[in-house]
């Protein structure tokens, strides 16, 4: 399974019983359709950089999981229908990073060509 990252903001205005049930609601929807949560990342409230319906901050939330590619499409769909939800980041496909191993090869690689020259 690839891995993928997905980033909402919810209402300030809900209480902390209602944020949990919000970002619980995200993570049972990725388990039910065959994914794997790896790192849910809460950074809180945050100042948004233009008023989303009348409100000046947000709630950000960020998801890392493993699923199949049918699961993007349901997350964007449920996160169009939940009125909870301000904004969403669509689903992101999350590249490998290179290992140390990598990058000592692609520097002596670069090394090698500076040589030849």
């Amino acid at each position: 399974m690839r891995k993928y990252e997905t980033a909402f903001i919810l209402d300030p205005g809900l209480d902390e019983a209602t944020l949990d049930k919000e970002v619980k609601k995200v993570e049972e929807l990725i388990e039910n359709n065959k994914g794997k949560i790896i790192q849910t990342d809460r950074w809180g409230l945050r100042k948004l950089t233009y008023h989303i319906r009348k409100k000046p901050e947000g709630y950000y939330v960020i998801t890392h999981f493993e699923g199949p590619t049918a699961l993007i499409r349901e997350l964007d769909r449920y996160y169009r229908l939940d009125e909870n939800i301000l904004r969403f980041l669509n689903v992101v496909k999350v590249e490998k990073k290179p290992s140390e191993k990598d990058k000592e090869l692609s520097s002596a690689e670069g090394s090698k060509e500076k040589t030849k020259i």
